[in-house]
């Protein structure tokens, strides 16, 4: 787990999103020539949560990107909320719904506060975002989950699971201890939290040096995809 300290000293999570989704900023000095989740489709993971009935009722994706997992969500008939902090990842994910003829809602907000959508949802989806946030960030968008969460509804959660060492790209290490902490009673009851792994575009080969120094040599999909891995949470809203 990350003290405030560690946390105040990895200027590598700060990253402005907002311009990365424009294209007009490298990430811990490195240039990607496509942004490495944005891979057109939703994670395979997620959509294996869906098939296996994990998903139910009004769904928020938060965190939503381009909005490729929201869209996927309304197509299945699902009525679903994408939000995200970076005014230009929502702009795209409209415009990707509007080409594929969905209709949902898409909206700019601050995942640590998710002001003006109490109890309003049966599940809410999180992919990659959790692990962008430093401790106190955490500590209140967890607090802003419960909030538009209904009672007995459903949180699933994809994080990074990375050696604490690897200080790279927005990523702060969540580790499984962090988890069980967090998402424990009086709020929370954990339904399953096990290790899986998040799809992404090869990263420039200086990350993947940084990775090597780790000794972290990650897998690639037959697509070419790198395999991150993370830890999968899936939580009930007390």
């Amino acid at each position: 787990m990350v003290d405030n300290k560690e946390a105040a000293e990895n200027e590598s999570a700060r990253v402005d999103f907002d311009l990365v989704y424009k294209g007009e900023v490298a990430v811990d000095g490195m240039a990607f020539e496509r942004i490495p989740w944005d891979i057109g489709r939703p994670q395979s993971l997620l959509m294996a949560f869906e098939e296996a009935g994990c998903i139910t009722g009004q769904v928020l994706d938060v965190g939503c990107g381009p909005g490729d997992t929201a869209t996927y969500l309304a197509e299945l008939g699902y009525q679903v909320t994408g939000l995200d902090i970076a005014a230009s990842a929502v702009a795209q994910a409209r415009h990707r719904a509007d080409e594929r003829g969905v209709p949902l809602t898409f909206d700019t907000a601050d995942a640590t506060a998710l002001h003006g959508y109490d109890g309003q949802f049966d599940t809410v989806v999180s992919s990659q975002l959790y692990h962008c946030l430093d401790p106190v960030q955490r500590k209140a968008h967890v607090a802003a989950l419960v909030r538009v969460l209904k009672p007995g509804g459903r949180l699933i959660q994809f994080s990074a699971d990375l050696d604490d060492r690897i200080e790279t790209n927005g990523l702060y290490p969540i580790s499984e201890e962090e988890l069980r902490t967090t998402f424990a009673a009086p709020d929370w009851s954990i339904i399953g939290l096990q290790p899986g792994h998040m799809e992404g575009f090869k990263p420039p080969e200086p990350l993947l040096n940084r990775f090597a120094q780790h000794d972290f040599y990650p897998e690639f999909t037959e697509e070419g995809l790198m395999l991150m891995p993370i830890l999968a949470l899936e939580a009930q809203r007390i």
